[in-house]
């Protein structure tokens, strides 16, 4: 059995329910961390220790990873304060944090150049450049590679998204506007015109990396929140941030007016 809980939060209580119905080992991912961890090994050095709960470290520290014995819970319900001994497992392998913004860059990157596990899902459309099957591309638009565009995502005349930069599922690049090392989350529309260079969009917020500086573009009509239509939702379920995606379709090219060309 698999429990994910986000890091504020306590255990779910169904975890003392699915020992009580017999479920006899629980992994416990508090989330927070991205680590591709061999979990047979893991099981493997868990009932090699013989102990009723191993934690998961890396060099910095725990990741918020653990196994536990049905027996484990069980006690630490039953006998409340008493603490148990656990085993350390200790893991050197790929990690990121994701504690800011800016470890959410360098996963990306890191996607995109395969020092990671995470594959960018869909067609290769050229050298480290990979589009959703489902995307349209404009032909006029500039991918520069390494770069990412999702499912259902819409690249306009002009666009140019290069340095590492994704645009990951429902998203909208207006004609004109420049991606440089940036990343646009799910569900996010950007205005024409624009250069969004070393920033996290999502929605209207927008974070400037480089700046540490947060702000709402959604007064200025600059940027803003995307919505999937019904029939888009019900073929893609729950979006997901870190999903990767892609291919191209075509259409003409348009003229931008240089009265449109903002800095972001």
């Amino acid at each position: 059995m698999v429990s994910v809980v986000n890091r504020d939060a306590q255990p779910p209580a169904r975890i003392l329910d699915w020992t009580k119905e017999g479920v006899d080992r629980i992994l416990l991912i508090v989330s927070g961390a991205y680590a591709e961890i061999d979990f047979s090994d893991l099981i493997h050095f868990h009932q090699q220790e013989q102990r009723r709960i191993t934690r998961v470290f890396d060099k910095l520290g725990p990741l918020g990873i653990s196994l536990l014995d049905r027996s484990a819970v069980l006690r630490k319900e039953g006998r409340k304060g008493e603490g148990l001994q656990s085993s350390r497992y200790d893991f050197s392998g790929y990690v990121s944090r994701l504690s800011s913004t800016m470890a959410y860059r360098q996963l990306v990157e890191d996607a995109l150049e395969g020092r990671c596990g995470i594959q960018p899902a869909g067609l290769q459309a050229d050298d480290k450049v990979w589009v959703d099957p489902s995307a349209f591309v404009d032909p006029s638009a500039k991918l520069q590679g390494p770069c990412y565009i999702g499912a259902n995502t819409r690249v306009n005349a002009g666009v140019v998204v290069t340095g590492y930069s994704s645009v990951e599922s429902n998203c909208e690049i207006d004609i004109g506007t420049s991606l440089d090392h940036a990343c646009v989350l799910p569900n996010t529309y950007l205005a024409p015109g624009l250069h969004v260079k070393n920033s996290v969009v999502d929605g209207s917020r927008l974070e400037h990396l480089d700046h540490g500086v947060i702000v709402d573009l959604q007064a200025t009509g600059l940027a803003s929140r995307r919505w999937p239509s019904p029939s888009v939702a019900f073929a893609d379920g729950v979006d997901n941030d870190l999903t990767w995606e892609k291919n191209m379709k075509g259409r003409a090219s348009a003229f931008l007016p240089k009265d449109l060309d903002h800095d972001v």
